[in-house]
Parts: C-alpha cells; structure tokens; sequence
C-alpha cells in the first residue's frame, strides 16, 4: 500500500523526514484523515494514524500533535525520561496513539530531540516545517488566516532564538498547499488585518493570500527566501487534497509533519 505525501525538496533527505499527507482516496473513500471531525471519528483517525506511522517505518509514539485553537501558543518538546512504558515526554503534548489529541492547546511545536517527529493538522490552514541546519532544531507551524494574523511563524522563529540560539539564515522552511488567493474570499474585517497581503476584486470583494503574508513574515525575520520552498498547489482547487473550504464537514485533515532521523 502507498500512501501518497508531498514531500519537500528543501530539507536534506539522509536528515530530515519530512512531508504533507494527500487525501489518499485509493486507500479508503473518503481519504485518510488525522483529525478527528465530524466526518471522521476518533476510531477512523486512529486507524489512519497507524496506517501513516506503518508506511513511514516509525511508531504512532513518535508523533507529537496538539489540540489546535488558531492560536500564537508554541510549545517546546524537550524533556524526556524512561518509565516502565518507554519513553514520554514530560509536561508536553500527548503522542499520536494516546488519545488522539494533546490536552495542550497550541499551534506550533519545536524540538531538538532525534526520532520525535511533529504534525500539525491542515485543510486550506497552512502547515510550515521548519529545519536549523546548525543547531539541529525542527518546528511544525499551522496557520491560517488566525494565526497569520497573530504572527505565530515569527514568533516560533524568534522562541528558536531565544531557546535555541538559532540564527535564521540557518532556517530551511516550507510551507504547505493553501488556496490560492482567488480562491479564498474573506470579509472585510479579516482583510483589514492584511493590507498587504489581500486583493480587492472590481465588485468589491476581498480576497487574502496567505502564501504571500507568510512568506513576507518570513523574511521579515531575517529567512533567505532561497532557504523557501512554498507549494504552489491550491487546496480548494485539487481534489487529492483536503480543503475545508470547498468540502465543509466533510472534509478531513492532511498532516504537515517533520522530524529528525535517528540514523
């Protein structure tokens, strides 16, 4: 069985394991889903869960996901110890297998621990992985509309600093299929939040792109737009992929994920 991803060019692939879920409408109907919605219950999530880790050659615990809220909450994944279970993370966001999804609220994970590999759950949101070539540091990003809002990409970025001491001319990013901007109409009050990032069509509707907002909130943190790579694919446009917009509840959720391999 294949499970079909979207993998970026940009991290090195001996390093770093890396990439996006498709629909995967082969393997089941409705496509694979990693998150529950009302469509899709804990049970089949659970299920496509295991079906990814099995395909990738890792285990459901080396995941780590959150319970996502559009929100600037960034957690760091770094405390571990042994118990009679094996390993878990101390104080931070449960793993694929427990429980589906993390008590903790956030929307942006970082890590420098090997063989951890961080997932956010999109569906026209945007996921952006990102890899510190020199310190060794992944991070997971979602941000839609809210979160671009919130700048929370640039303030991961500058929690890699602060924790981490990363420099990010280190940073090799890519960000996931979104809608393209004709694609994604917006209300007035979400395009006043974007000026520079919104188009006004001739009947006077608004339309945001959040490609562009997020690649300019990268290199206004100081990213080499060399070390960007940014899908061009639309979310609402191509039926391989989820999208909320176009599917409403009965859309499922891709996973953006990234970690570090251990050999």
């Amino acid at each position: 069985m294949t499970i079909n991803l979207i993998v970026p060019n940009i991290f090195p692939k001996d390093k770093i394991l890396a990439g996006v879920t498709e629909r995967n409408c082969h393997i089941y109907p409705d496509g694979l889903s990693f998150g529950i919605t009302e469509h899709f219950d804990s049970q089949t999530v659970r299920k496509h869960r295991k079906l990814l880790a099995d395909y990738l050659g890792v285990k459901v615990e080396d995941f780590v996901l959150l319970h996502q809220v559009h929100s600037d909450i960034i957690h760091i994944v770094e405390a571990m110890e042994t118990n009679g279970y094996g390993k878990t993370i101390q104080s931070m966001p449960s793993s694929f297998s427990n429980n589906l999804d993390s008590n903790f609220d956030g929307d942006a994970l970082i890590t420098s621990i090997k063989g951890k590999i961080l997932g956010v759950k999109i569906a026209d949101c945007a996921g952006i992985l990102m890899y510190d070539i020199k310190k060794e540091i992944v991070s997971a990003v979602h941000s839609g509309w809210r979160g671009s809002a919130q700048k929370i990409l640039p303030k991961t970025i500058s929690k890699m600093q602060e924790r981490f001491g990363t420099n990010p001319k280190d940073i090799l990013v890519f960000i996931s299929p979104v809608p393209d901007a004709q694609k994604y109409e917006v209300g007035q009050e979400v395009a006043e939040l974007f000026p520079r990032s919104t188009v006004i069509s001739p009947d006077g509707k608004y339309f945001f792109d959040n490609r562009k907002e997020l690649l300019l909130q990268l290199l206004q943190s100081g990213i080499e737009e060399r070390n960007i790579e940014i899908s061009p694919i639309c979310t609402i446009s191509n039926l391989n992929l989820h999208s909320y917009r176009r599917d409403k509840d009965k859309s499922g959720r891709m996973l953006a994920f990234i970690g570090m391999k251990t050999t």
